[in-house]
């Protein structure tokens, strides 16, 4: 027993005669190795989990006993397990909001329908405030899906799992083979053309989907009595009541049963793609793309994210046998600071053991930022088709998950009996709280700074390119080697070059000749001799020239990098092949690219530092002596590796061959290198500039964000 075994409340129930309602049925299951019972309220498809020790009380509950004889009785026959007069309330107090206990000395019927009402009130205002999710039950399918058992029997067994394995590979397949088409089918899918097939596919879907848990949840013998709509986004999909899988024995079948809607919905979306790569264009093409990308993006982001309140979370539920995970996940926080900030005494824990309690605390934590994160997405999504519908859902969304909460918190610590002996020193620790956090947001500034991709260049550098095509003879020079102007770095050989000079000269002989016998027999004929000759010197030249240039020279003094260092003798080169690049020893300097929204910052603040950290060099931060801004913008990137066709991270046009079109304007920033002899070679490297700025406040960062945010996508 946990706790005082008397408590001061106890006059309130120990002189009631109660008992479970004829429709409660209790059923024994197994989590984590521990018995618990599993109490169904069979009218309203509600359950209730307890523990053996509340088990061994509830069934002594007799209308014809008294509370306190029943608690009596078990003192006398479990004196180990027996709970505590607390205990006791708490539980009956529990069993009574869910409608499960019988009260024999009095009517308890009026209080059954004020009950029933005010939980259809509290129902319809979390419609209201959550309207872009609620349900409206429609129809009981129990009588059907008895009539189609042996078909299900047949569907999920293991000729259907072959089968269902067999199409998902197909459509994989298919999908693979057409990413690059499915990449830029997916551009339209919001265009009104396509908007009813969408949704149309998304009903189709999502009605197969539900189908799937109801005909799982049939085939371990369960009952599915309420199918209806869900408003989800302001679109009409299908949902069933699946709850009858909580009182199977076996997690693996209640798991079976959170899985049946995404497994459903995988098969038809493989279906469907591989009828999209097997169709040209028209209503079955464009049918079958929605439901491929709607089956499958939806079964993998939004049901197959336990973070979510859809099918993995139960799933996840059962396989860690901890039933309702998401609210009892945050009563172990509400029990972590009760019991060591607020120092509450008979604090109990919902959770069972250590391990339970860490899960627990980790899920609590993901699943408030991950749905943080959605709201977030979805006033977005919903703002950029209707602005004055997103405001509403931003405003709704803070009211949620702000006012609401803070609401509910301070009415909670100033009104709730529990802190009655400790209302002070709990209304002084939240006040330190408060105002921590106040300073914490809005008072304290933090370092602010902003970080912008940039390359390595020198001042001079040159590129040296091959004049003509040949093959790689020589290399005078190694890689990183100091040259001067003029200095042979490589030969290149190219023998249909010689040839041709060998075969000029020939025809010079052979035109002289003609010359000297012109003399003689045909004088008429020295003009076009003469000119022969003079174009067969000028080709002479020409080819001459070629030759001179099969030899690389530096054009200019400093260092030699080869492009590629993968170049080898007996290479065949093209002309116009970029093979080196000379770094001369003058001013190293980082080109930086800073991108439109956070331009601003740069113009603020008069004396800029920064560092920079180069890739492959992370381990050293070299420091910036002098940084200026260009004051114009621009949208050609100084070098391919800064954009995505280099690995970078600025998003470059798809249309641009060469990568270094970027899709928006940037500025550029140019941060000058100290110790340049120690990076001299560095010239071409990549990195990352981090410019240090005016200290500001986490709300001020907020509220620049969201002013950034609001003038980019709606020009505000």
């Amino acid at each position: 027993m946990r706790g005082s075994v008397f408590s001061e409340s106890w006059f309130k129930v120990a002189k009631l005669n109660v008992s479970l309602n004829t429709n409660s049925y209790i059923k024994k299951q197994i989590y984590r190795g521990d018995t618990w019972y599993v109490i169904e309220d069979s009218y309203n498809n509600q359950f209730f989990k307890i523990k053996p020790e509340a088990y061994e009380f509830i069934i002594r509950l007799d209308s014809n006993k008294t509370v306190e004889e029943v608690w009596e009785e078990c003192l006398e026959i479990l004196p180990q397990i027996a709970p505590t007069q607390d205990e006791v309330i708490s539980l009956l107090t529990s069993l009574h909001h869910k409608n499960l206990l019988y009260f024999k000395n009095r009517s308890d019927n009026q209080q059954l329908v004020q009950r029933s009402q005010k939980r259809k009130s509290s129902e319809l205002k979390g419609k209201i405030f959550s309207f872009l999710y609620f349900k409206i039950p429609l129809i009981d399918p129990d009588n059907w899906l008895n009539s189609t058992k042996p078909f299900i029997n047949r569907v999920f067994s293991k000729t259907g799992f072959i089968i269902w394995a067999i199409v998902l590979i197909l459509g994989l397949k298919y999908t693979v083979e057409n990413f690059s088409l499915i990449y830029d089918q997916t551009q339209g899918m919001l265009s009104p053309n396509n908007l009813f097939l969408l949704y149309l596919s998304i009903i189709v879907l999502k009605s197969l989907h539900e189908l799937g848990h109801a005909m799982m949840v049939k085939k371990f013998g369960g009952r599915v009595n309420q199918m209806g709509v869900m408003i989800l986004i302001f679109t009409p999909i299908p949902f069933m009541d699946a709850t009858q899988s909580w009182l199977f024995r076996s997690k693996y079948q209640r798991a079976l049963v959170g899985a049946a809607g995404m497994i459903v919905e995988l098969f038809f979306a493989a279906i469907a793609a591989i009828i999209w790569a097997n169709t040209g264009d028209g209503i079955i093409h464009s049918i079958s793309f929605n439901m491929m990308i709607i089956g499958s993006v939806s079964s993998i982001f939004f049901n197959g994210n336990p973070l979510l309140r859809f099918d993995s979370y139960f799933i996840l539920s059962d396989l860690l046998e901890i039933p309702n995970l998401y609210d009892r996940s945050k009563k172990q926080w509400y029990y972590l600071i009760e019991k060591y900030i607020f120092r509450l005494p008979y604090t109990t824990a919902p959770s069972n053991s250590t391990t339970e309690a860490i899960w627990m605390y980790i899920y609590a934590i993901l699943s408030l930022l991950y749905r943080l994160f959605v709201a977030l997405v979805i006033a977005v999504f919903v703002a950029d088709q209707w602005f004055v519908l997103g405001v509403a859902v931003v405003i709704i969304s803070l009211y949620m998950w702000v006012v609401k909460p803070l609401y509910g918190y301070f009415k909670y610590i100033l009104t709730d009996v529990k802190f009655k002996k400790s209302r002070y020193r709990t209304i002084f620790i939240t006040s330190v709280f408060v105002t921590f956090l106040v300073l914490l947001l809005g008072v304290i500034p933090f370092s602010f700074s902003i970080k912008a991709n940039g390359i390595v260049l020198k001042d001079g550098y040159s590129s040296v390119f091959i004049k003509t095509e040949g093959y790689l003879r020589d290399i005078n020079v190694s890689n990183g080697t100091f040259v001067k102007k003029g200095e042979v770095v490589a030969i290149l050989e190219n023998k249909e070059i010689d040839f041709e000079i060998a075969s000029i000269y020939a025809s010079i002989e052979e035109t002289k000749a003609y010359m000297i016998k012109a003399r003689d027999k045909a004088k008429a004929d020295m003009s076009s001799i003469n000119m022969n000759l003079e174009l067969l010197d000028d080709k002479l030249k020409f080819l001459n020239q070629k030759k001179e240039q099969l030899k690389i020279k530096a054009n200019t003094d400093g260092y030699f990098v080869y492009e590629n260092i993968k170049y080898k003798e007996n290479t065949w080169f093209k002309q116009g092949v970029k093979i080196g690049t000379i770094i001369p020893n003058d001013k190293l300097y980082l080109q930086a690219v800073v991108l439109q929204e956070e331009a601003h910052y740069l113009f603020e603040n008069k004396d800029l530092k920064g560092s920079i950290k180069l890739h492959g060099l992370n381990d050293k931060t070299i420091k910036v002596s002098v940084m200026k801004i260009i004051p114009f913008q621009k949208q050609e990137l100084p070098s391919a590796a800064l954009g995505w066709l280099g690995g970078g991270d600025i998003a470059t046009s798809n249309s641009d061959s060469s990568g270094t079109k970027a899709m928006e304007s940037f500025f550029e920033v140019r941060a000058d290198i100290v110790n340049k002899e120690e990076f001299s070679l560095l010239h071409g490297r990549s990195g990352v500039l981090k410019i240090e700025l005016t200290p500001r406040t986490i709300t001020q960062r907020v509220i620049l964000s969201l002013k950034q945010i609001l003038q980019k996508h709606y020009k505000i």
